[in-house]
């Protein structure tokens, strides 16, 4: 029964995944909001799906992190080689590659308070203007204060405008403090939220390239 279940659940993301699935992380990457994305498609998802798809693309991206930035292990790479046997029948077969570089970038890490606004405020248009972002990375405890100060999450996101607040209410935030990359979207939340003094954190900024085994 067990692997009935299984396999029907296999099925059904398989299928979702066909239709959907890739429309849906098109237009994350975009930087499309949930809600942008529920209006977008032409034939109805549950919300909550489109969320967790969006929330795991993510964190594929490195958009998101569950590790503070520098300590992530870096995984290795499965690809799949064609090979043709003695007949011509074709077959595939998996292939591990080894990661390419050691991860050995150092961060610079500075918590809000103690009069580091303007310092930090400096160091974000110094660093992510412009950029993708991924040199820097902002600590977000939206789910912490979702699930235990819902009054000091709701007075966080009233300092943000609609598409900001759209933005971060779309995620699936977990119990648990993640990373953020400072892209250009993010890093505008954050300014807000250091000039109306509502943001609580760390920012972290790459200090030195990865390095070659």
């Amino acid at each position: 029964m067990a692997e009935q279940e299984y396999f029907r659940q296999a099925l059904s993301d398989f299928t979702f995944d066909m239709a959907a699935g890739g429309m849906i992380r098109h237009l994350a990457e975009k930087g499309y909001t949930v809600k942008q994305i529920m209006n977008a498609l032409d034939y109805p998802i549950p919300y909550e799906k489109v969320r967790r798809t969006v929330w795991d693309y993510l964190l594929k991206l490195q958009v998101l992190l569950l590790e503070k930035p520098g300590t992530g292990i870096q995984q290795q790479k499965t690809v799949y080689v064609e090979e043709r046997g003695k007949f011509g029948k074709k077959s595939f077969r998996k292939v591990t590659i080894p990661a390419e570089t050691c991860q050995k970038t150092h961060w610079k890490e500075i918590s809000c308070g103690s009069g580091k606004e303007t310092e930090l405020l400096h160091l974000l248009s110094e660093t992510c203007v412009g950029t993708d972002g991924k040199s820097a990375y902002v600590s977000c405890d939206y789910g912490i204060l979702q699930h235990q100060e819902p009054k000091q999450f709701s007075a966080l996101l009233d300092v943000l405008k609609d598409r900001q607040k759209e933005y971060i209410e779309g995620l699936p935030w977990v119990n648990r403090r993640v990373y953020h990359c400072l892209d250009q979207r993010m890093l505008e939340i954050v300014s807000r939220q250091l000039q109306t003094g509502q943001f609580y954190g760390n920012c972290y900024f790459e200090q030195k390239e990865v390095e070659r085994q």
